[in-house]
């Protein structure tokens, strides 16, 4: 204690924020309680979302009201997202706490509080985090005046939630803990809860003493359809005046006053700090947030129509509301007429209001906040980090293995390189032919002289020898798969298959239709296996008009499930390759044509003497018949 035995003010950090009115004037409310104790903090309010960078603040704030006036659509999917995926909820909250954290932490360094207060969810996010962090050693309170969609306002690193609905002290508890949540009077102005003349009121507004009043109201921002509820208002003879509040929306301000300048009963305004004396006036307000107005309305018991939802929260947080029956909740126009018509014959309730008063001072629970959160110990901390780091690594590795999108550039660097064409001065390419079940096809062409190698999936074993006496060889085939990690036993395959086929030693075989990722072309390098792109991969027995074969090409074809059919493709393929000067042999021959070896360019190089005449006319023998 300083000398003279006066205790120091305590100091009260109120971090707000200008999306929307009601979140400012939460703070607001809370600092005009505080300043007014007999043992008065030093209160400052300061803007959270600006404290917590200008990123933060332009996705927040600006990104929030560009969605609202461009594709409200939009920011009602991002709130479902957040509601109801919970990885999605995870990840936003440490992209905030990632980016905000320095900012925040920095600012409640510079005005030293004793207590930090949080009126809006994001920041509330980000406090909480630093305060389980242990970065905030000083008591932490959030307020929180909706009613659902807590999943934000209430965290486990907030010592206390400060909560304006009964209702809502179960959901906040069950996030944050036992014991984080009080039941306060509402956050709202003490000028609420005096009792005033309706009468009086409308004089000192300057409002008309006759006929019914009806508050329009779209919020801060001035959004829903106010225009659409001013117009059909207008035709309820018991309305003698409408007052629109359009908040801080010039433009609908204007609009509005244009529209309705020739109606006697109709009064725009803008903001207004005078909302104390303009709903003890009014007898109906229309509103279209269900925000901090709609606490300010029960306050004085004006009954209330929401009429307009907007997007996101505040359309689920107006619905709940209906359910409890705080609010009338009108769909349409013709309902909002109607139910305004009840609500002005109904007489007020005058309970709702009064109870406010008995609640406990908001101000009390912030100066006597108990120190609830204990900060997250640092090894506890540091392993978490090592662990996210290690998953981060894991889950990136899976992912980078599991995709085709380096395949090139991977392939260069492995040297893996597809078997696309032999070097070979023999006129001659090799028909790779997939097929499941190669034995009915290979004897139909087997009767006209043509020879293929099948690319079989699964084969049954002693499959190669019957297939040899035909002259046809057969290779592995990689099945098409949609898995993610599907290539985890591409390895463990090619042997079992290749083992089937009598095959040993490295081996050549041919991808899946939807390609090879990098974890496969990975496997197939530590085994030495080569897989076989084809200079074509062919589903028709008619290769492009515009493609000339080339000695020493492989064609990769997908033969149909019909033999007959497959047959004659293959048939009419060889007869077209024939016209062209080229014969079909099996892949196995066509390589035997040169000495391989793997070049840079994918194909495959050769050192060795030119094939004999008769190597060349027995490569040339054309099926007997075909196209």
């Amino acid at each position: 204690m300083p000398a003279g035995g006066k205790r120091p003010r305590r100091r009260v950090l109120i971090l707000s924020a200008e999306v929307g009115e009601g979140h400012a004037a939460a703070a607001r409310a809370l600092a005009s309680r505080l300043e007014s104790r007999p043992d008065a903090p030093e209160v400052k309010v300061v803007d959270g979302v600006e404290a917590l960078g200008r990123l933060l603040r332009l996705l927040v704030e600006d990104g929030y009201r560009v969605q609202l006036n461009i594709a409200p659509w939009s920011y009602t999917a991002f709130y479902q997202l957040l509601a109801k995926v919970a990885p999605v909820r995870w990840l936003v909250k440490q992209l905030l706490y990632l980016i905000g954290s320095r900012g925040l932490a920095r600012c409640i360094e510079r005005y030293q509080p004793d207590v930090v207060v949080s009126t809006y969810p994001a920041v509330t996010v980000v406090l909480a985090r630093l305060r389980r962090r242990g970065e905030v050693a000083v008591p932490t309170v959030a307020t929180i005046t909706d009613l659902t969609g807590l999943f934000y306002w209430a965290q486990p690193g907030i010592d206390l939630h400060l909560v304006c609905y009964p209702e809502s002290l179960p959901d906040v508890e069950r996030i944050a803990g036992r014991g984080s949540a009080q039941l306060v009077a509402p956050l709202i102005s003490a000028e609420f809860l005096k009792p005033r003349c309706p009468i009086a009121s409308r004089r000192l507004l300057g409002l008309p003493e006759e006929g019914k009043l009806v508050v329009v109201s779209g919020g801060g921002w001035g959004v829903g359809d106010v225009e659409g509820a001013v117009s059909a208002l207008r035709q309820i003879d018991e309305v003698g005046t409408i007052v629109c509040l359009c908040g801080k929306n010039g433009e609908l301000r204007e609009r509005l006053r244009e529209r309705f300048k020739a109606d006697p009963k109709v009064q725009v305004w803008g903001f207004t700090d005078r909302m104390p004396l303009l709903l003890a006036a009014a007898d109906v307000l229309v509103h279209s947030t269900g925000g901090v107005t709609c606490l300010e309305a029960l306050a004085v018991d004006l009954p209330v129509v929401s009429y307009g939802l907007p997007v996101g929260h505040a359309a689920v947080n107006t619905r709940e509301m209906a359910k409890l029956q705080l609010v009338a909740l009108a769909e349409d126009l013709g309902g909002l007429q109607e139910l305004v018509r009840t609500k002005l014959k109904e007489p007020r309730a005058g309970a709702r209001g009064a109870s406010f008063a008995l609640r406990r001072d908001p101000a009390e629970a912030v100066l006597s906040t108990p120190q609830r959160v204990r900060p997250i110990p640092s090894w506890r901390l540091r392993l978490g980090a090592v662990l996210a780091e290690a998953a981060v690594v894991l889950l990136g590795g899976l992912a980078l293995l599991s995709t085709d999108e380096i395949n090139a550039l991977a392939a260069l660097v492995l040297r893996v390189h597809p078997l696309v064409r032999v070097q070979t001065e023999l006129p001659a390419v090799a028909i790779v032919a997939r097929d499941r079940e190669p034995l009915p096809v290979a004897k139909l062409v087997g009767a006209v002289g043509l020879t293929l190698t099948f690319a079989v999936e699964d084969p049954r074993p002693g499959l190669l020898g019957p297939l040899a006496r035909l002259g046809d060889g057969a290779i592995p085939a990689v099945a098409t798969s949609r898995q993610s990690l599907r290539w985890v036993d591409t390895s463990a395959t090619l042997r079992k298959e290749a083992q089937a086929l009598g095959l040993t030693g490295r081996t050549y075989f041919v991808p899946p239709r939807n390609g090879l990722v990098l974890g496969q072309l990975v496997e197939a390098k530590t085994a030495g296996d080569t897989p076989v792109y084809g200079a074509l991969d062919l589903d028709g027995p008619i290769p492009p008009p515009l493609w000339n074969p080339r000695p020493g090409d492989v064609l990769v074809v997908n033969l149909p499930r019909n033999p007959q059919l497959a047959a004659a493709s293959l048939e009419r393929l060889a007869g077209w390759l024939n016209s062209r000067g080229f014969a079909v042999v099996s892949l196995a021959r066509l390589l035997a044509s040169a000495s391989i070896s793997p070049n840079k360019s994918g194909e495959r190089a050769r050192a060795a003497a030119a094939p004999t005449n008769a190597a060349i006319d027995s490569a040339n023998a054309a099926p007997r018949r075909g196209s």
